[in-house]
């Protein structure tokens, strides 16, 4: 018996490869909107780190001891202590011994042992604007307001940070939104004004209040749709996809 070798005609393979193409048109935009870039992941992972250190140190009872028994007057909401303690070994311990018996500057223990969380041992910590990068690429600057008088709740410090570091665009929403008037961007170097951008930031502020909370800046809209559920560090069209789009 014969045996029929039959293959494809040109015909076919010209439509094969037209219904690949259109399935790739569909498909292709489909899949690069649901993946969250890296803006929007780094943006992510930074607030909780920096979540995570902060309520490691307000929890910390060697450095940041419970005195909710201490006068009215001593009473203290959390990070407005600048004293430091024998078992803190950063504030008091084998660093600034002085500060057991003389209190510190609140802002600045606040900034060294959150740069100690981070391994960051090395950076001059007495500036009120500190600066500094991480392994991960990612550029912070540590901005100290003041922690005013005991008992209050107060902003301690504002955290910026650069997700993709020296990469452009170095572009924050709330210099769009409010001006320079509104934004911190600048306490790193290279910022750019951005004026018109709609998508594709890397840059935003978090507030550290002395009582642990932190607070994104509420212009920053990206990175709080970022640090909310997983669909908004997907294409939802308020997350922060198409990085270099207008």
């Amino acid at each position: 018996m014969k045996r029929l070798n039959k293959a494809f005609t040109l015909t076919e393979l010209l439509v094969a490869l037209g219904v690949i193409g259109i399935l790739c048109a569909i498909l292709l935009p489909i899949i690069f909107n649901i993946m969250p870039n890296k803006s929007t992941i780094m943006a992510k992972r930074v607030y909780y780190t920096v979540q995570t250190v902060v309520s490691d140190l307000i929890n910390d009872e060697a450095c940041y001891p419970d005195l909710t028994s201490a006068s009215d007057t001593e009473k203290r909401v959390g990070f407005d202590d600048g004293f430091g303690y024998p078992n803190c070994s950063a504030w008091g311990g084998t660093e600034h011994p002085e500060t057991i018996d003389t209190e510190g500057d609140p802002n600045v223990k606040f900034k060294t042992l959150f740069l100690d969380k981070l391994g960051k041992t090395d950076i001059d910590t007495a500036q009120s604007n500190t600066t500094f990068a991480t392994a991960d690429g990612v550029e912070w600057a540590i901005h100290t307001m003041g922690y005013g008088t005991k008992n209050n709740k107060n902003v301690l410090a504002l955290i910026t940070v650069d997700t993709n570091g020296k990469s452009s665009p170095n572009c924050d929403q709330a210099a769009v939104a409010t001006g320079a008037s509104g934004s911190y961007s600048n306490k790193i170097a290279g910022a750019e004004s951005c004026t018109g951008r709609k998508k594709g930031f890397d840059r935003f502020t978090m507030a550290v209040y002395a009582d642990g909370k932190i607070k994104i800046n509420e212009n920053d809209t990206w990175a709080i749709n970022a640090i909310q559920v997983d669909r908004n560090i997907t294409g939802d069209g308020t997350s922060n996809d198409n990085d270099n789009k207008l």
